[in-house]
């Protein structure tokens, strides 16, 4: 699968290995705002199923808890960041699947204290009020 920023500065490859792709949505006011929409949608894969085939002027903006934000400095677009030291986080928005087979998968809602009231959740979906333990987070998007 192929990815990019909104001006192609940022271009990437990665290797998803699930089918459907497995993601989630992130309910916290963090990712809201940093979406510009009702949740943040998103994949965590294994930084060796990674690569970066484009990476020009990525920028981060970081808050004292840690919760950083990295985006292209041109468009301003989110761009994928490691994570926990061997995984990558990326916007699922980023992915461009020209391959019209691909199916996604919401496997997961957090921060649902948080959530907008419009938006609906896939009652399928594992349902959190806050942010689950890494590791459940993983096994969720295996």
């Amino acid at each position: 699968m192929q990815g990019k920023c909104l001006c192609g500065n940022i271009e990437f490859s990665c290797d998803v290995s699930t089918t459907p792709l497995k993601i989630y949505q992130c309910h916290c006011s963090l990712c809201k705002k940093q979406s510009g929409s009702s949740a943040n949608s998103a994949t965590i894969i294994e930084a060796t199923h990674f690569q970066w085939t484009k990476r020009h002027n990525i920028k981060i903006w970081k808050k004292p808890t840690g919760f950083s934000a990295h985006f292209c400095g041109e468009c301003g677009c989110p761009v994928p960041n490691d994570f926990a030291g061997k995984y990558v986080w990326i916007s699922v928005g980023l992915l461009e699947m020209a391959d019209r087979s691909v199916t996604v998968e919401v496997v997961a809602n957090f921060c649902l204290r948080s959530k907008s009231d419009w938006h609906s959740i896939d009652s399928e979906a594992a349902n959190f009020e806050g942010l689950p333990p890494f590791k459940e987070v993983l096994a969720l998007l295996s």
